[in-house]
């Protein structure tokens, strides 16, 4: 395929995303005042698969933007924020904004217990938000390029994941401290024999006491007092008094 017929391709695989975006609506699962988590049929290769739903989780803490990066990426602490996590590791860093890495996700009755191969990348935008990709990672390739080893791996099934993402936007706050909006989107596929209502149910809950974990445990983290090189926060405005 030549350059011109790839940018054909890829113009209207983004129009195709764009009228799903447009046409299909989310519904909300469950929202108060501080999050919100709600889903739609899945789009997978211009196809709605309806084994799948496409979820987005979203909130808004008292946070850095470093913080939150940092805080997603201490991975000894990943099991007390993500539910059902039981064991993450780094499994190989390709650069300051790259890294793979895994999550055992305990077992669940009657359900085999799962785990997450991701390969993730940061960036941050003119607008000074900032986007992570998550994709999957193959173990064997990892593991021929790495010393680590992850233990039992023919025991967990691994998770299929069609698309993740996280978008953090920096607020604007007058005298509050720092503020963040966080909204993250992700289609993934568990395996196994897993009944659909239980499948959806089951990631909808999850994500939601998640994101709660997140609201309520990012602003005390040590990570609010650290910086990231190449990060740019959005300055807190002055609070002014009253005369």
């Amino acid at each position: 395929m030549n350059k011109s017929s790839t940018f054909i391709a890829l113009l209207v695989f983004s129009c195709l995303h764009f009228s799903y975006a447009e046409q299909v609506p989310w519904k909300v699962w469950k929202k108060n005042s501080a999050q919100s988590v709600s889903y739609r049929p899945a789009l997978i290769n211009n196809q709605i698969d309806k084994k799948l739903i496409e979820i987005k989780a979203s909130t808004t803490v008292n946070s850095t933007m470093s913080g939150f990066l940092l805080f997603l990426q201490d991975v000894n602490n990943t099991q007390h924020w993500l539910v059902n996590a039981s064991e993450s590791k780094i499994i190989q860093r390709h650069s300051t904004e790259e890294s793979s890495f895994y999550i055992k996700l305990t077992q669940l009755w009657p359900l085999r217990p799962r785990i997450l191969i991701l390969n993730s990348t940061y960036w941050q935008n003119d607008d000074l938000s900032i986007e992570i990709k998550l994709t999957d990672a193959d173990p064997i390739s990892l593991e021929e390029t790495t010393s680590v080893t992850i233990e039992h791996l023919a025991e967990f099934l691994q998770v299929k994941t069609h698309s993740a993402h996280w978008k953090i936007r920096p607020k604007l706050s007058e005298g509050e401290g720092n503020k963040v909006s966080i909204e993250y989107v992700f289609i993934a596929d568990g395996h196994g024999d897993t009944p659909k209502w239980l499948a959806d149910h089951l990631a909808l809950k999850s994500i939601w006491k998640s994101m709660r974990n997140i609201r309520r445990q990012l602003p005390q983290e040590k990570w609010q007092q650290k910086t990231i090189k190449g990060i740019t926060e959005l300055s807190v405005i002055p609070s002014t008094s009253k005369p």
